[in-house]
């Protein structure tokens, strides 16, 4: 289940990417489109929405307001990624998810191999 979810991920990503390289070569202008002002285009409620729920209840600082501390996630992190062209962001996200997809399902065909070979041995 979880191979499956990693690799439809991986796919989702990848047609993000094909989306994000499409845009910019139909596009005049030079530089690529951000991944912020591509997400801000197309639901800038949600860009907004999400950046409430990583401040106010995934952040450390956000969460637990007696540490007193910047932001970790959002402003340094996120916003930053925002800030980078879309494709590459996207081609990035396919490759991750993709090697975890592979890699979670070399790991389940030990861990079968693993339990036949105990079920052998009783």
């Amino acid at each position: 289940m979880i191979r499956m979810m990693l690799q439809l991920l991986a796919i989702m990503s990848g047609l993000g990417a094909g989306y994000a390289i499409w845009r910019d070569l139909t596009n005049n202008y030079i530089a690529s489109a951000s991944l912020g002002k591509l997400w801000y285009e197309h639901a800038p409620q949600s860009l907004q929405l999400a950046e409430t729920i990583v401040s106010g209840y995934i952040d450390p600082c956000g969460l637990i307001v007696i540490l007193d501390c910047t932001p970790l996630f959002w402003h340094p992190a996120i916003s930053t990624l925002l800030g980078w062209p879309a494709a590459l962001v996207f081609i990035g996200f396919t490759i991750i998810f993709g090697w975890l997809g592979t890699r979670h399902q070399r790991g389940m065909a030990r861990l079968d191999k693993r339990r036949r070979s105990r079920h052998r041995d009783k």
